[in-house]
């Protein structure tokens, strides 16, 4: 999603030439299909047409310039009727008031967002009315199905209120945020106490090392090999939590806290002294980039405790949905996930989700676990308790609800056992019956003969049961007695061809 004034102004540059060729001037706007269809590049003249750049022409809309094709992509207007038309109507939106069709004000429009690839607007910017944020003064209207543009007011239909309404308020709002920040401050206790226990691992790291260096004096070789294996895993753990290449862009600039040495016993940097570029890129050669990194001041818990939130966020940023974003979300692409003032909708999670941008959304709805979050969650789970104790009567209706709602889903999974309990005993019989006789003539609905009295059961006469609705029948018509036959009787009664 980008917001239309962030686009004016911009450069637009040829990725064929590599030069800048126009300027954004304006936006061409369809009310009729709710669509951006295209840049104004310059104003028609007294003797030539506008120049004009229609949005599918464009390769990228970047935080700097809209990248487009070769200088072909911007032409006259009157290349393109839908453009021209538009621009014939002279239709402004910049000032135009926006009110419901029972005549609610939701303040003058002053810009819009929309989509790059498709151009489909998905709101607009307005300044005052009813939903107006009391700092900033402005709202983010959804853009409806149906947009009617007068001369002086643009019409949107009455659902449209429904959808800037935060669908979390009163006092449901309030016990769900004190549950959630509670829980937030559970999930940062959390956090530390895993943070601790890296601190812990660090400082057994360091004990450990101590310990080697101690077994260097009385045994020197055993004492080399140990430190170089303690070497290699702190590097490695390092490593994993903290990309190398991180690694060199902390410490360069940094001043060194404490001195680094080679593994070779040469200093690579004394206390003090601010690490240069040189310095990092001989650290990351000689293996010694990780003790560069711990002595420049580099955490090892930092980056835990933001791939833990990340996780978090990426777990609870359903919960954003229907609550209002107080500031906007953008990517480093300049990329808008939501605007201010806006209701985070499935939309706006799923842009979040794919830029990796849940933390911030949630805390431009107030649900990000941070400090606040642990300071506050007292507070608010005291106020929610002398609220709750008012609402006692309806507390425990819901919980007569849902204990039938469980009691049903009991029901319902103890008949799914049965089911499943009877089919597996009847598997289960097949089995048993299948290569045994019967002991009585087996007849279908026509009374066709499947089985005569001492026929072998088979896997077509269990078919052929089962269709006729006698499975039952046949088995309870299985013969289990065990026969008891001598070598005799199992031996053929001559040789060669006679005994087949």
């Amino acid at each position: 999603m980008r917001k239309g004034k962030d686009i004016i102004g911009k450069p637009v540059v040829s990725y064929n030439s590599g030069e800048k060729i126009a300027t954004i001037k304006d936006l061409i706007f369809d009310q009729n299909e709710n669509c951006l269809l295209g840049f104004l590049i310059d104003e028609s003249g007294w003797f030539s047409s506008a120049k004009v750049l229609p949005l599918y022409l464009v390769n990228a809309i970047g935080v700097d310039a809209v990248i487009v094709p070769s200088r072909e992509a911007i032409a006259p207007s009157n290349d393109y009727a839908n453009i021209h038309r538009i621009l014939e109507n002279d239709n402004i939106l910049n000032g135009t008031r926006i009110m419901t069709t029972d005549g609610r004000d939701l303040g003058k429009l002053i810009d819009l967002y929309f989509d790059e690839k498709t151009g489909i607007v998905e709101g607009y910017e307005a300044s005052g009315g009813m939903f107006a944020d009391a700092y900033s003064g402005r709202s983010f209207v959804p853009a409806p199905q149906a947009l009617k543009i007068g001369e002086d007011v643009a019409f949107v239909p009455v659902e449209t209120v429904g959808l800037m309404e935060e669908q979390v308020g009163g006092l449901k709002a309030a016990i769900q945020n004190a549950n959630e920040k509670i829980q937030a401050t559970a999930q940062i206790a959390g956090a530390k106490i895993q943070a601790t226990a890296q601190v812990a691992g660090d400082k057994m790291q360091e004990t450990a090392q101590i310990a080697g260096d101690k077994m260097q004096e009385t045994a020197q070789v055993a004492g080399e090999k140990m430190q170089a294996a303690g070497r290699a895993a702190t590097t490695r753990v390092t490593d994993t939590i903290v990309d190398r290449a991180a690694q060199k862009a902390f410490v360069v600039n940094k001043v060194a806290q404490q001195t680094v040495n080679l593994p070779s016993g040469d200093r690579l940097v004394l206390a003090g002294e601010t690490i240069t570029t040189r310095v990092a890129d001989a650290a990351e050669r000689l293996e010694v980039l990780d003790e560069l990194y711990r002595a420049a001041g580099g955490s090892l818990t930092d980056p835990l405790r933001d791939r833990f939130d990340t996780t978090i966020a990426g777990l609870t940023i359903e919960q954003a949905q229907g609550r209002r974003a107080q500031r906007a979300i953008y990517t480093p692409e300049g990329y808008i996930i939501a605007a201010q003032g806006q209701i985070i909708t499935a939309q706006a999670i799923a842009r979040a989700k794919a830029t990796r941008q849940e933390s911030a959304l949630l805390e431009a709805v107030g649900l990000s676990p941070s400090g606040a979050a642990q300071s506050q969650a007292g507070t608010l789970a005291t106020a929610t308790g002398d609220r709750l104790q008012t609402t006692t009567a309806a507390t425990s209706e819901r919980l007569q609800e849902g204990a039938a709602n469980i009691w049903d889903r009991v029901k319902e999974t103890a008949s799914d056992l049965q089911g499943r309990s009877a089919q597996a005993l009847e598997e289960k019989r097949i089995k048993g019956a299948l290569g045994r006789p019967t002991t009585r003539v087996i007849l279908d609905r026509q009374d066709e003969v499947i089985l005569n009295v001492g026929e072998l059961i088979s896997h077509k006469a269990i078919d052929n049961a089962r269709s006729a609705g006698i499975l039952d029948v046949l088995l309870d018509s299985v013969y289990t007695e065990i026969p008891h036959l001598s070598l005799d009787e199992l031996r053929a009664p001559g040789t060669g061809n006679s005994a087949l």
